[in-house]
């Protein structure tokens, strides 16, 4: 499995992003730094690019599944269509704080409000897109999870049908392809 090397590159780098803002933001230099006359200082910049950093590499990797996934038409490329706005959702959620912390001294009581619906209109569209993504494609996810549970039972060829845009080969019963996730003709 050579072609999944790449997220164990991206959890190191996720992990060493969130250590190395953490740890320059502990740093006496970094926590008495300000910008000009606020309250952000240094330490929030920094843990600000940690935090964000491994916000944007989580999400990036996110993709980068979702593309592989896709462009291999195995049993899991029904489940590619739920990552992207699972892994939004996620970001956007933990983003929230993340921004909060470099903005946030410089919101009045308007613009904090303002921030707040914008995040909860984007998180409220973001979980809609989810949902809407698992109802288009839970069929061929619940397909691909029946089709697991008959690994190692005999079929007879009569009881087969062909896929018509991969030709694999399902039960009868079996109303959507778990590899490429369409729809089989009865």
């Amino acid at each position: 499995m050579k072609t999944w090397n790449w997220v164990g590159q991206y959890a190191i780098a996720i992990v060493l992003s969130l250590l190395l803002g953490a740890l320059l933001a502990s740093l006496p230099l970094f926590q008495e730094s300000a910008i000009a006359d606020t309250h952000v200082r240094a330490s929030h910049v920094v843990q600000f690019m940690g935090y964000g950093g491994a916000l944007l590499l989580f999400w990036l990797g996110g993709r980068r599944a979702t593309h592989q996934l896709q462009a291999k038409a195995e049993r899991s490329a029904a489940l590619s269509y739920i990552i992207t706005p699972l892994i939004t959702l996620i970001v956007l959620s933990a983003g929230y704080e993340v921004l909060l912390q470099l903005i946030g001294p410089f919101l009045g009581k308007t613009e904090r409000n303002i921030y707040n619906w914008a995040f909860v209109v984007g998180t409220v569209i973001t979980a809609l897109w989810l949902t809407l993504a698992w109802l288009r494609h839970s069929e061929p996810l619940l397909e691909s999870l029946r089709a697991l549970g008959q690994i190692g039972h005999r079929v007879s060829p009569q009881h087969l049908v062909a896929c018509p845009q991969c030709n694999k080969s399902w039960t009868v019963e079996a109303i959507f392809c778990a590899r490429c996730g369409a729809r089989l003709a009865k």
